[in-house]
């Protein structure tokens, strides 16, 4: 399978936050024009979550916070779903599926 991907955003167990990818300076700028676009919606709309740059989890779930917005960017840029990644030492990073096709 190939599949065109954008960064939504990555959580971290040790900070215990969500971070959008627009703000992340260590992501490529190709892969955040969704990410932008949601900030973008989130500005236009008064929803903080979605302009703020980090996003915490009063419930302590931050899978489940990591889920939900990358579930809103999947519905707000009409994409066809979202992946999540392990990373390192506890949390992950989430990416946004914009189409997928069988490799040739």
């Amino acid at each position: 399978m190939v599949t065109e991907v954008q960064v939504a955003g990555s959580t971290s167990a040790k900070a215990g936050y969500w971070l959008w990818a627009w703000a992340n300076s260590n992501m490529p700028g190709e892969l955040l024009e969704d990410a932008k676009r949601v900030r973008s919606f989130g500005e236009d709309n008064g929803i903080d979550e979605l302009a703020h740059p980090y996003v915490t989890d009063a419930g302590d779930d931050l899978e489940a916070l990591g889920w939900e917005l990358a579930g809103t960017m999947v519905r707000v840029c009409e994409a066809l779903g979202a992946y999540r990644s392990p990373r390192g030492a506890g949390g992950g990073l989430y990416l946004i599926l914009k189409s997928i096709k069988w490799a040739s």
